[in-house]
């Protein structure tokens, strides 16, 4: 492969000895993986119905590598959200961050989803999950992909780190810096990538990591955890920057994950001296390049608390959804609805006010001329055993394809709205009548 000349020769200083084996390396070809939803699909289900899967993904419980010829992204089971298209290095930051049910969780660089999937499976819906992207054009990939995830603790918001401050300052147990980089470690499988390298100036990315992690610091509070990570492999976009911030800000230390660290061969230590840190080197693993560091606020640490507003929202209910759970036997008694811009939502009953926030929890659905209209992002939450009315499409046939392109199907089943499963794995919505299935999966998430 031919590469940058200024990335070959900073990497010859850098590596040394290990320069050829590193260089040689990028003519291989790409490494591919997927990791499981947990809150869909058990391990040992995952195992008979993926067949192109390969060895697990060592540093990830619930990843996998997969043959380099399959087609993940065409698989029913994918459109199911049963798993996530992730390269494995990029699963690496989460599983050091290790979030957990019930905490207050910031993912402040989030789009398009991969790692805010794997946090909001860590935390099996419990607690608060802020995803956050300044970039708005991202954001609606960022919220399929936690509506497919079947994802409701979340809020999608667009803030810059430094907007986010009062509401947040000292509010958040554990916070991933997924930092704008370079992206060298992107080379292998992104071409665009990599010619856009040589014209990035050398400091393009390390002044904004700088100031983003800056404004982070603020945003976690005394004892939490802080994981910044890059997908590249310069030492001024990783060790540098984290040198440079502990230097200035001596309420923070690292933390060194030991049982992550011994798990595998394949992860190599940070350099210069940063021991703590952990890097994924494609000439020593099997994956494409990864930096990632844990940090510790320490409980000394002062600062004013946010003001974050908790919301009681008393019980709310909207007669025309409560109609529609009645009919598919659905249980929302403890639901608390919202209705919002003709759209009606479950929130996680976070204050918001004065935030650019782009979703909130669940959004179940909408009235349409005074009747109530199930949404894709309920559909995806749901399992098939949660309703009384429901359809499950063989995935052998011809008629889960179907589906997913958004014709109408023949078949069997009560008249009115009903869950579509596919192989007992819900996909959307259908209303049935006369043996007539109106497919009512979201035209946006059809496939071609």
């Amino acid at each position: 492969m031919m590469l940058p000349r200024k990335f070959e020769d900073r990497m010859k200083m850098l590596l040394k000895d290990d320069y050829d084996e590193f260089i040689d390396s990028f003519d291989k070809r790409n490494v591919r993986g997927i990791r499981r939803n947990s809150l869909k699909i058990s391990e040992d289900d995952f195992l008979k119905k993926i067949e192109y899967l390969k060895e697990p993904i060592p540093w990830c419980n619930e990843g996998y590598y997969i043959d380099y010829d399959s087609r993940p992204g065409k698989d029913i089971y994918y459109h199911c959200g049963l798993f996530y298209i992730q390269e494995p290095s990029a699963s690496l930051p989460v599983e050091l961050l290790n979030p957990l049910p019930g905490e207050r969780v910031l993912d402040l660089c989030a789009a398009p989803g991969g790692k805010t999937t794997q946090i909001g499976a860590k935390m099996k819906n419990e607690g608060i999950l802020i995803a956050n992207d300044v970039n708005r054009k991202r954001l609606l990939s960022l919220k399929r992909n936690i509506q497919l995830f079947g994802i409701t603790n979340s809020i999608v918001t667009n803030e810059t780190a430094e907007t986010m401050k009062v509401p947040f300052e000292n509010y958040f147990d554990k916070i991933l810096v997924d930092a704008p980089c370079s992206g060298e470690g992107m080379f292998r499988r992104d071409e665009k990538t990599k010619n856009r390298y040589s014209t990035y100036e050398d400091n393009k990315f390390t002044e904004m990591q700088k100031e983003i992690l800056d404004h982070a610091k603020d945003l976690l509070r005394p004892g939490g955890e802080l994981v910044y990570s890059t997908c590249t492999f310069s030492t001024e976009e990783n060790e540098k920057v984290i040198l440079e911030f502990l230097e200035n800000n001596k309420d923070f230390e690292l933390i060194d994950d030991i049982g992550l660290h011994n798990s595998t061969k394949q992860l190599s230590k940070g350099l210069m001296g940063l021991d703590e840190a952990i890097r994924i080197w494609p000439h020593v693993a099997n994956g494409e390049g990864h930096f990632a560091v844990k940090l510790k606020k320490t409980e000394e640490s002062s600062g004013n608390i946010g003001n974050v507003e908790t919301i009681a929202y008393e019980n709310r209910q909207i007669c025309s959804v409560k109609a529609f759970a009645d009919e598919v036997g659905l249980d929302i008694g403890g639901w608390d609805l919202v209705l919002k811009k003709g759209k009606i939502f479950k929130e996680t009953g976070i204050g918001t006010k004065g935030m650019d926030v782009f979703y909130n929890g669940l959004e179940v659905g909408f009235e349409k001329n005074g009747r109530f209209m199930p949404s894709q992002a309920l559909a995806s939450f749901l399992k098939k055993e949660d309703v009384n009315k429901s359809v499950d499409i063989g995935i052998e046939g011809p008629e889960a394809l179907k589906y997913l392109k958004g014709e109408t199907l023949h078949i069997n089943g009560e008249k009115g709205w009903n869950l579509v499963a596919i192989d007992g794995f819900s996909a959307g919505w259908g209303k049935l009548s006369q043996g007539i299935l109106k497919n009512h999966y979201l035209k946006e998430w059809r496939m071609m």
